[in-house]
């Protein structure tokens, strides 16, 4: 009989134990899921960006300069473009004299010119240059072959500018256009940004976004324009304002130039613009005021002007999103307060920011089943093993 009895006490502790285990590892998943809600993704600047080579016979190098040549030589020279940015479009001005006398490039530089358009003094190429292609400007160089004695020992000339324009935002229009050069920045141009998202409390029970918030920030371009919706809805039981703040550090001042720069507005669901600001204000900036059970959508977007030079280009400046809350009957009384009653109240309190009716509850509950569950799972197995014990004693 004593046996019968311990076999059956010993699956009942185990039945136990599992039960207690199984509690104790749901209860810290879900504890932990609810404190670790932040997203990562963020933003960088693109820059247009060419370079030219120089090619001679059989694809190398030109290393002809200096070469004394005669009227009718022919001279292989092939200048290559190529694309080191983002797509662009390019035009380019050749200047070919002899003795300061300038001769016609169609006649004496010879290419494949069926690609480009000539207006004014340039060469207008007729598509994109996407990232990483190249173009050949021309092939060959002819010296012409009817110069007289008096440009004996004269130099030949040959001036090649390139100019390179981003496709992106760009209505064809090379008018007023001010050709900069390109910055000397390390930049990544498959970067895809990176950003974080933090909750302050529990305001990720209050605040919905889309798991891929701005996650494409990076390689932004002047007159670039991204947004994204956030929708809050008062799940607490009291009256809230809520709040949205751009936090940033360890930038340098191009950074934070760009930061700047970057126009931020926010729209609520009626139109009505409540933010217009920039994306290095670091103010904290209302959202609305709630009753429990009320909300309402908002429209975040982001503009690099189409002013912005090169200066803004290659730049790389990581951003913190922070969405935070607070009671505002308690705002109202800490309005009221001294600025020595405040900071106090913050001590004691933890800040006021917390509402403890919703999700703070929910994850001080997860942690409370996980302990006692905790607890249970040792005392079974220390019970368990005073049981055993105690069945060994009885068998000697």
């Amino acid at each position: 009989m004593e046996v019968v009895e311990y076999c059956v006490s010993k699956k009942r502790l185990f039945l136990l134990g599992t039960i207690f285990f199984l509690i104790m590892c749901i209860s810290g998943i879900y504890a932990l899921r609810d404190e670790m809600s932040d997203i990562e993704n963020g933003l960088s600047t693109s820059s247009v960006d060419i370079e030219i080579v120089e090619y001679g016979k059989n694809n190398e190098l030109f290393q002809e300069d200096g070469k004394k040549v005669m009227p009718g030589d022919e001279i292989i020279l092939i200048p290559r473009v190529n694309n080191l940015g983002i797509d662009c479009y390019i035009r380019t001005k050749i200047t070919y004299t002899v003795n300061n006398q300038e001769f016609p490039i169609t006649n004496y530089i010879i290419g494949n010119y069926s690609s480009w358009t000539k207006s004014g003094d340039y060469y207008y190429y007729d598509s994109v240059l996407n990232q990483e292609e190249s173009i050949d400007l021309f092939n060959k160089v002819i010296i012409p072959d009817h110069l007289s004695a008096e440009y004996d020992g004269k130099e030949v000339v040959l001036h090649i500018v390139v100019d390179a324009i981003q496709e992106k935002n760009f209505d064809g229009d090379w008018t007023d256009i001010e050709i900069q050069k390109s910055i000397d920045r390390t930049y990544d141009i498959d970067y895809e940004g990176e950003t974080s998202v933090v909750y302050e409390d529990d305001t990720n029970n209050h605040v919905t976004l889309d798991d891929d918030f701005f996650g494409h920030l990076g390689n932004m371009l002047p007159g670039d324009s991204m947004s994204e919706e956030v929708e809050i809805l008062n799940s607490g039981k009291k009256k809230n304002i809520y709040y949205l703040t751009i936090d940033y550090d360890e930038l340098t001042p191009d950074e934070i130039a760009l930061l700047q720069k970057i126009k931020l507005v926010i729209k609520n669901s009626a139109g009505e613009i409540i933010v217009d600001s920039n994306l290095a204000n670091k103010e904290k900036l209302t959202l609305g005021t709630f009753d429990s059970g009320t909300g309402d959508s908002y429209i975040i977007e982001l503009t690099l002007p189409t002013d912005a030079d090169n200066e803004y280009s290659k730049l790389f400046a990581k951003v913190m999103w922070k969405f935070s809350y607070e009671n505002a009957q308690q705002q109202d009384e800490d309005d009221g307060d001294n600025d020595n009653d405040n900071d106090n109240n913050k001590e004691d309190n933890n800040g006021s920011n917390t509402n403890p009716d919703t999700g703070d509850l929910k994850f001080d509950l997860s942690i409370t089943v996980f302990l006692l569950s905790t607890l249970g799972f040792i005392i079974t197995l220390v019970y368990g093993k005073l049981n055993n014990k105690k069945y060994k004693e009885k068998r000697i």
